[in-house]
């Protein structure tokens, strides 16, 4: 028994048809699923590549304004170091050429407690009387105002006597 040679072209090619559709065709899904994945996964590692480099950045950023760093600690301190700012008042005041006769710490909490507990800012009010002319105490002001320390003078009395000051001043620490 022979075949035509039609007959077995067509039936090669519909055998060949056949066999690319049930072989080829789900290997040809399966690479296009895996093709979607990875180009999931490559975005994926692109997006973490350039949020981790611009956290570098940062890095070096901030690794470069170290004295800035610096100067923010300085200006707010973690903790209230009373001490060393009763010192600071003290120095700042016989610098200027005012005297200071009592200080006493008026507050030591945070001034609005639901906006700083959010950020950690807690307020110190110190209120100091000083003994000194117009003069000293603007000098003494200007001194406190270019330390390297945050203070606000929040009230200003002049006494009855000439010379006679009383301050109240806000100071802020973590």
């Amino acid at each position: 028994m022979t075949i035509d040679r039609p007959i077995a072209i067509a039936l090669i090619l519909f055998i060949i048809f056949l066999l690319a559709f049930f072989l080829v065709v789900p290997e040809y899904k399966t690479f296009g699923k895996l093709r979607t994945e990875l180009a999931e996964k490559t975005a994926e590692f692109n997006a973490e590549y350039d949020y981790y480099s611009a956290i570098d950045r940062i890095n070096l950023d901030l690794q470069g304004r170290q004295d800035d760093i610096k100067k923010i600690d300085d200006a707010l301190p973690k903790d209230a170091n009373l001490s060393g700012l009763v010192y600071l008042l003290q120095k700042t005041a016989k610098e200027n050429g005012v005297m200071i006769r009592n200080l006493f710490l008026s507050k030591s909490a945070p001034s609005n407690a639901e906006a700083n507990i959010s950020n950690g800012v807690k307020d110190t009010v110190f209120s100091i009387d000083l003994l000194g002319n117009y003069e000293s105490l603007k000098k003494f002001m200007v001194s406190l105002e270019k330390s390297s320390r945050v203070f606000e003078i929040t009230s200003i009395s002049f006494g009855s006597t000439s010379g006679n000051f009383s301050l109240q001043i806000k100071t802020h620490s973590y």
